[in-house]
């Protein structure tokens, strides 16, 4: 990322999600490239202790908390960005919510829970960033996918089928808006050691009846390349495609996932 480091200082970036894992590991990034940092996440004392530790560390950032799945969330949160900065180049779209329930089992409630921050949440975020980058002479949005999507996980319906959404939202929003000069990607992360990883992990081993150890070892021992992602990995990837190298990559689905995807 060295030679493409520069093209990203000044850069105002939105990162949802992002008072910890992989939200947090891509803030951390940003900042590192003289990025200024717009962080929203839910979690109003995480957030803010976040936001500190990266000030501290030299980073021009704020806070802005908020339920992106709530009415209007994303007008605001786009607009207390861009008051701040005065442009919003960058919108990452990290916030996500998981579920494990097999297919039977799947209930309104939780079905629809996933949705509203998975896919309501990040549409109108993407919606009401671009129509500040449309102004503006153009952006990139960087959307969070699964590699869930392209495999048959019984317990993760609600989880995999949103994240196909987001695949979709990815590819229409690319061809919809590149006449505005901007991108739309995706990354489909692998496994990462991270909370919402943690908790998934958790769920399944306690319904299954496995130890915990032992199932996640059988969950790290099936990826082709034999070892798990990290969240500073995959965050190279996402802020490759924001720099000038990858100005003509849209529509694309970036695949971190240590070849997870051809299983």
């Amino acid at each position: 990322m060295n030679s493409d480091s520069n093209s990203l200082s000044g850069r105002v970036v939105l990162i949802t999600g992002a008072a910890q894992g992989l939200g947090l590991a891509t803030a951390s990034a940003y900042a590192r490239c003289g990025a200024k940092l717009a962080l929203v996440d839910l979690n109003k004392d995480s957030l803010n202790a976040s936001v500190a530790d990266l000030q501290q560390n030299g980073a021009e950032c704020i806070a802005i908390v908020a339920d992106i799945a709530a009415s209007g969330a994303a007008h605001h949160i786009v607009q207390q960005a861009t008051q701040h900065f005065g442009r919003l180049d960058i919108l990452i779209n990290n916030a996500g919510v998981s579920s494990v329930e097999a297919l039977l089992d799947v209930t309104e409630r939780e079905w629809d829970k996933v949705f509203s921050v998975n896919v309501k949440g990040l549409f109108f975020l993407l919606q009401a960033a671009a129509r500040v980058m449309k102004e503006t002479g153009g952006g990139r949005i960087v959307n969070v996918s699964s590699p869930a999507t392209r495999m048959t996980l019984t317990n993760y319906t609600s989880y995999a089928t949103s994240k196909a959404a987001v695949d979709y939202i990815t590819r229409t929003a690319a061809a919809a808006l590149g006449v505005y000069r901007i991108t739309v990607n995706a990354v489909a992360p692998g496994r990462m050691d991270t909370p919402m990883q943690r908790e998934t992990e958790e769920a399944n081993a306690t319904a299954a009846g496995l130890d915990l150890r032992a199932y996640m070892e059988s969950r790290t021992v099936d990826i082709p390349l034999r070892r798990r992602t990290t969240t500073e990995e995959v965050a190279e990837g996402i802020l490759w495609l924001t720099t000038q190298t990858a100005s003509y990559v849209t529509g694309n689905r970036l695949n971190i996932s240590g070849g997870l995807e051809l299983n």
